[in-house]
């Protein structure tokens, strides 16, 4: 099973999801493994894969050049513009490649997105495109607070478009966020997009304080894997 995390923006927190997300499957006994197919702002060895790795205890190889990050860029950008100042060219088949080998050596195989759903893989391809041409299930990480309704819903109809199956949207609280605000949120973003929608995941200290906010998430996962769906 592969599942594409991917985020409203820049910044909304995909990695501490992905790596709660990790967390929880390892402790339930799943062979669970991280992928981040391009890393920006990292010269060598992708740090979201790392922290991932390190929260949810996983034993995986993530040493420069493993499959788990095929691209490691130093200009913190978009992938494409990363890229071109690096003079690297982006290869989608061996992004495709890495991400299958693991895959057969897992049961679950987590690929972390870069920035928002629409950024540009390279020139020609946008990210979720590409996605898309491998067919595989997304699951969204919003902000939970003021402004993530047209944020939200514009990457749900982005995904839509493409014909990819949508596992749910994951609210993340960065920080503390006016509750009326929040449950409106989920309401609206439910209703109009056509989507579960999960969370909030709250601000803690401690991040197995909110391991318990991955449950409803991981059950939507494992009827999807039942029904043939991931």
């Amino acid at each position: 099973m592969i599942i594409f995390i991917t985020g409203t923006d820049t910044g909304v927190g995909k990695t501490f999801v992905t790596a709660l997300l990790a967390k929880c499957l390892a402790e339930k006994g799943v062979d669970v493994m991280v992928q981040k197919w391009v890393s920006t702002g990292n010269s060598d060895v992708s740090e979201d894969c790392l922290f991932i790795k390190d929260m949810a205890g996983l034993k995986q190889d993530i040493t420069p050049g493993s499959p788990a990050c095929p691209y490691c860029l130093d200009f913190p950008a978009s992938p494409h513009l990363a890229a071109e100042m690096q003079h690297v060219e982006l290869d989608p088949a061996r992004i495709e490649s890495h991400m299958m080998s693991l895959a057969r050596r897992c049961e679950v195989l987590l690929v972390e997105g870069v920035g928002g759903a629409l950024v540009p893989l390279n020139r020609q391809v946008l990210l979720m495109d590409f996605v898309a041409k491998i067919g595989l299930p997304v699951l969204i990480v919003a902000r939970s607070g003021l402004g993530t309704i047209n944020h939200t819903l514009l990457t749900v109809e982005a995904l839509k478009t493409r014909g990819l199956e949508i596992l749910g949207v994951v609210l993340n609280g960065l920080k503390p966020d006016d509750p009326r605000i929040v449950e409106d949120n989920r309401g609206v973003i439910a209703g109009f997009g056509g989507v579960e929608v999960f969370g909030p995941v709250p601000k803690v200290n401690l991040p197995e304080d909110a391991l318990y906010s991955m449950e409803p998430i991981l059950a939507r996962i494992m009827k999807a894997a039942s029904s043939g769906m991931v």
